[in-house]
């Protein structure tokens, strides 16, 4: 039990310093050519054991696609995404990859429905939580979303959350190249 309150703590201030890290700008990425097809079925394969009673679904037609990417970093901000499908999004999770000549789309998706409009513009606030009146039922600090946001700018790129009636997305583009 120690040893795993240890291991929260490390992952706790290991987030707050990455939060100061992003807010002084001087955060540099170790970008090298990875390739994104094998880091999401990495993720998938690893969530899918650690979460049995959830459903993952993958929809990538490719079978390899090389990024420039720091893929620590890169990995820590799918992991947001994906930890917050796990504990918040319903019983199922789909993981989606589209490729064009410019631009890659990696779509995270899940049946949750307790995102709404009013939250879904500021939930990549820093420090912002959904309101639970005086109660958390999942721990947290609300920097998740702001790291993963932050991270996927500074490699070019944007996020957005679409909400639709069966699902909650996180929409990602890359530029590809």
């Amino acid at each position: 039990m120690s040893s795993n309150q240890l291991l929260k703590l490390h992952l706790m201030v290991e987030k707050l310093l990455e939060t100061a890290t992003l807010d002084s700008e001087s955060l540099e990425l170790n970008k090298e050519s990875k390739d994104i097809v094998a880091l999401l079925e990495l993720l998938v394969n690893r969530y899918q054991l650690e979460h049995q009673e959830k459903t993952f679904t993958t929809a990538i037609k490719i079978k390899s696609l090389m990024l420039f990417i720091d893929a620590f970093h890169f990995e820590n901000a799918l992991n947001n995404i994906l930890d917050n499908a796990v504990k918040y999004g319903g019983d199922s999770i789909f993981i989606e990859l589209f490729s064009t000549k410019k631009s890659v789309e990696i779509l995270l998706s899940d049946t949750g429905n307790t995102l709404d409009k009013d939250n879904k513009n500021r939930i990549f606030e820093k420090f912002y939580r959904i309101p639970k009146g005086n109660k958390h039922d999942v721990k947290g600090f609300g920097i998740g979303l702001y790291y993963t946001k932050s991270i996927i700018e500074k490699h070019g790129g944007s996020i957005e959350v679409v909400l639709n009636n069966k699902r909650t997305t996180f929409k990602i583009l890359l530029p590809n190249g």
